[in-house]
């Protein structure tokens, strides 16, 4: 695999913060949430979406989440190094599911979709209840338990437009980015790569292949893009090709407008079965 680089307006206060929000315990890791959010996740019955409560122990961005085109992606970027991000789904009445990530420990979990849940509100626009363990829990080596409370108001979130194969604007300047990084091509790929990729000067010319050399282990040799998502200033293109060792690879490439070029923010790669 290669590298990996996966709301409401504003409120004066954050609806969780008046309010006791419980715990969550897992492993090493234990946090009351401070921030809360909740949307509306498609299902394969479009009139029944399913609600998602975010809870978390950082404050969240909203607009982030709102220009997102992987709602949940969102939050997990959001956590950095030490942030925690649990995502209670409302899979009925009396039952929740939880899910999540803890970036102090690194760990990316799904427990259950068969935990006690009490629901006080569910509409279109609030939701409010309870989501909780009955006794503690295993998975692996690690225990866990929670108790965690919300009310909050439901975000609608505006929904992607589908990209067509070569993947418009945005395929055309990731292709154009990795022929630039196998031409060795300065000029053309720096406008394309992210911020962290691109050295404060330009490579001296004994440095530039080794420079480019290096762009190649993370990128593909060829590529073609297949279709994707778009939503605003933000695309996620889907990419099959091969790496730099001739393997088939297929993933998601996220980039971004900035300053009228499309640059890359993130990559996800897999090996082709």
């Amino acid at each position: 695999m290669m590298r990996k680089v996966v709301l409401c307006l504003a409120l004066s206060v954050s609806p969780l913060l008046a309010a006791n929000n419980g715990s969550f315990h897992f492993g090493k890791v234990k946090f009351d949430p401070v921030d809360a959010f909740a949307y509306q996740a498609d299902t394969e019955d479009p009139k029944k979406p399913l609600t998602v409560v975010v809870l978390t122990d950082y404050k969240i961005d909203r607009p982030a989440v709102l220009a997102a085109i992987n709602t949940p992606g969102a939050f997990i970027l959001q956590t950095g190094e030490k942030g925690n991000v649990v995502l209670v789904r409302l899979v009925a009445p009396n039952k929740c599911g939880v899910s999540g990530y803890l970036a102090s420990t690194g760990q990316q979990i799904d427990l259950s979709d068969n935990f006690p849940a009490k629901t006080t509100a569910s509409t279109t626009t609030r939701s409010a209840g309870e989501c909780w363990t009955d006794k503690p829990g295993k998975m692996f080596k690690d225990t866990y338990d929670f108790h965690l409370s919300y009310d909050v108001p439901i975000t609608a979130i505006p929904k992607p437009s589908a990209l067509p194969a070569g993947g418009a604007e945005a395929g055309t300047a990731y292709l154009a980015l990795v022929k630039a990084i196998q031409g060795a091509n300065w000029d053309a790929a720096r406008i394309h790569l992210p911020s962290d990729q691109v050295p404060k000067e330009r490579p001296k010319a004994s440095e530039m292949k080794s420079y480019f050399e290096g762009l190649a282990l993370n990128y593909p040799k060829t590529a073609r893009v297949t279709g994707g998502l778009m939503k605003g200033d933000r695309a996620n293109i889907d990419i099959r090709g091969v790496d730099h060792d001739d393997k088939k690879i297929k993933g998601v490439v996220a980039l971004k407008k900035v300053n009228g070029q499309w640059q890359v923010l993130e990559q996800n790669y897999f090996f082709e079965q």
